[in-house]
């Protein structure tokens, strides 16, 4: 039959249909979600440990649910992934719908993975999708690893690092937040004091694996004592947020920001 519909009675709904169903909702895209520790990576020699947690890679629901370790290649660097691997097959043993019957999950496992990544679409005849946790640098006995999960869909409000450029927050409320919804950054800040920041006029750190590819221009509000003015604020991919003018900016920095995710980061 040339045309169908999976769900309708009696018919039979295959993993491969409610990926594709669950992936297409959520934009085709893929990204770790607030479950367990976040899939936390520590690294002991070239031994890494994986801690529990779930990502969605293009509409399959992938978990950890309990520490695994994996042996990072030596002397490279290269990206920590989950793979996806349709190519593989899974053993079972027992009848389905007996008490006996067990699924060995042999399509999906975490490795340190060198080169260009592979990223087929699974869900339209492609078999491998490697989703990257973080990258790792390694010698002949020891590896180091950065962690920057992808996120899925949102965030939530989460701080920035003011620290890092040594801004300080004064008031209340005061917030220095950003949040990724739907593969858009969006930035707020309300009381932040720069007159101890780099210059005068720094505001905030951006985590690297968020920063926008080109400079994206905004707009806030500088209130000191000479009232409340407009300013120019701009991101670049230095990924610190920053104002137009130098040695003139105090007391309480209120303002926003948002830009598009640049695809094909992750």
């Amino acid at each position: 039959m040339a045309i169908t519909m999976y769900q309708s009675e009696r018919n039979f709904v295959t993993p491969a249909n409610d990926a594709s169903l669950y992936s297409a909702l959520g934009g085709d895209t893929s990204g770790v979600i607030a479950r367990g520790n976040k899939l936390k990576i520590t690294v002991n020699g070239l031994t890494a440990t994986m801690d529990t947690g779930q990502a969605i890679i293009l509409g399959r629901l992938v978990e950890v649910t309990e520490p695994i370790t994996f042996t990072l290649p030596s002397s490279s660097a290269g990206n920590v992934c989950i793979v996806i691997d349709l190519s593989k097959s899974n053993t079972v043993i027992g009848q389905a719908g007996q008490n006996n019957y067990q699924v060995t999950v042999n399509q999906v496992y975490v490795a340190g993975i060198t080169g260009n990544l592979v990223q087929d679409d699974i869900n339209n005849g492609g078999f491998i999708y490697e989703l990257p946790l973080g990258t790792f640098s390694s010698t002949a006995t020891t590896a180091t690893v950065v962690q920057n999960n992808p996120i899925l869909n949102d965030s939530g409000w989460m701080n920035l690092n003011v620290g890092a450029v040594n801004a300080v927050l004064v008031g209340n409320p005061s917030y220095a937040q950003y949040r990724v919804r739907d593969n858009v950054m969006f930035l707020r800040w309300r009381g932040v004091d720069v007159t101890k920041a780099a210059n005068y006029n720094q505001i905030a750190r951006v985590p690297w694996s968020l920063r926008p590819d080109v400079e994206i221009v905004g707009a806030g509000i500088n209130n000191d004592s000479s009232g409340i003015n407009p300013i120019q604020v701009l991101i670049n991919d230095t990924a610190t947020i920053w104002i137009n003018a130098v040695n003139n900016h105090k007391g309480s920095l209120t303002g926003s920001l948002s830009y598009p995710l640049p695809s094909g980061r992750f």
